[in-house]
């Protein structure tokens, strides 16, 4: 069998060229934003940058994430009116986590006694309306319009990098480069969305059971929110800003390898997924997930072993203790791979059940898992407690995989 059969060969072209051009760019763009970041900041004002990025994780639900997820479905089957419906829902929802991060500002000010950490929380919230929405890109995903994906990704990272070279052209201020950070990122949510909900283009029809997969699935983010920022909130709440930083650092070979690959890989796969039978898409999946485990086994392996060299080149030798964290976390990234594509499947399908399952997993397993080996090995517990949640999950996706795909076939 071919690997892109049953699923149009154009179609792959398109998306592997416009998508696989967009993880590259995105990444080096990203790794030079760093780089611009560790190497102009102190780890302490670095670490207050992650902090910040935490805190703004951490709200997530209120920009109604499982809205997104559902968009992505309806309108690659026409309901278009779900992304009209679903923007304004996530703006207003933005607008409360914006005023809960004045309520940050407030406690940096008052509590911690630290003004820097305030302003830095203000000039976020001054952005709050856009900072959580993404249902512009759910749009292009669901519309297969992956160039319309690498344009605004690409454009807006570079112009955000740009700013951020400038701010440290004329100070570190911290207060400037988080504004730069975060204000340009959340002004090209909204000038995409806008820009969308005002063309004829983008159609009324609208899918109330779609609509109803969005407010279930978003319900499930709070728990699952809670579990993916515990480890940064735990070390940044008891251990401070500096080891805050280094972990971070060592995350983001995470975020490379795992994370920004995975969605891209669920933007390429979601609406087409829709579009098939659910027994046919698990059939495929299953067919063909060992493409997925050599490919990202094999640039861990790379990794791991040009880590020593690279990590001091980029971020400068005062975060080398953050490569003992990367190895860690490249244990984590082969332990999830198994989970890559299935996740896709379960959304695309508004699988409640499969969802709510795994969901579970991911979220309550670290909730004892993380503070519990925290309190024993600090950062390096931490990430244990991660490598077994993904060994854990990828083992219950792997298991309902192989069940939808042999329901196929009796």
């Amino acid at each position: 069998m071919r690997i892109i059969n049953p699923l149009a060969s154009a179609y792959f072209r398109s998306a592997t060229g416009w998508l696989g051009g967009k993880v590259v760019v995105f990444s080096l763009l990203g790794l030079l934003n760093q780089s611009l970041l560790t190497r102009n900041l102190t780890r302490t004002d670095y670490g207050l940058l992650v902090w910040l990025g935490t805190i703004i994780g951490l709200l997530a639900p209120v920009g109604l994430p499982g809205v997104s997820n559902s968009i992505r479905g309806a309108v690659a089957k026409g309901f278009d009116g779900n992304f009209r419906k679903g923007s304004i829902q996530e703006i207003l929802g933005s607008m409360i986590g914006g005023v809960i991060l004045l309520g940050f500002a407030w406690y940096q000010w008052a509590v911690m006694g630290s003004p820097t950490g305030a302003f830095v929380f203000v000039a976020a919230a001054v952005v709050g309306p856009g900072l959580w929405v993404d249902t512009h890109l759910c749009y292009w995903d669901g519309k297969q319009d992956f160039r319309a994906v690498f344009w605004w990704s690409v454009i807006t990272r570079a112009v955000q990098v740009a700013a951020t070279y400038a701010v440290f052209l004329i100070s570190a201020n911290i207060v400037l480069v988080a504004a730069a950070q975060v204000g340009l990122q959340a002004l090209g949510n909204l000038v995409a969305v806008g820009a969308l909900l005002r063309s004829r283009q983008v159609g009324h029809q609208y899918s109330a059971e779609y609509s109803r997969y969005g407010v279930f699935s978003s319900w499930l983010y709070l728990a699952g929110t809670l579990s993916a920022q515990l480890d940064k909130l735990i070390i940044g709440t008891f251990l401070g800003l500096e080891p805050l930083a280094l972990f971070a650092l060592g995350e983001l070979l995470y975020q490379y390898l795992y994370t920004i690959p995975g969605g891209i890989l669920q933007q390429m796969l979601h609406s087409r997924l829709a579009r098939m039978p659910v027994h046919e898409a698990a059939m495929w999946l299953r067919q063909h997930q060992w493409i997925l485990f050599v490919g990202v086994t094999a640039a861990c392996g790379i990794t791991a072993l040009t880590l020593p060299y690279v990590y001091p080149l980029i971020f400068s030798a005062k975060y080398a203790d953050s490569i003992k964290y990367a190895y860690l976390f490249l244990v984590c990234i082969v332990c999830a791979v198994p989970m890559m594509g299935v996740g896709t499947l379960f959304k695309a399908h508004a699988m409640k059940r499969e969802t709510g399952i795994s969901w579970a997993m991911l979220a309550l397993t670290p909730l004892v898992l993380v503070p519990l080996l925290g309190w024993l090995w600090g950062p390096v517990g931490i990430i244990l407690a991660r490598c077994v949640t993904n060994a854990s999950a990828s083992v219950y996706y792997t298991y309902t995989l192989s069940r939808i795909a042999q329901g196929a076939s009796s």
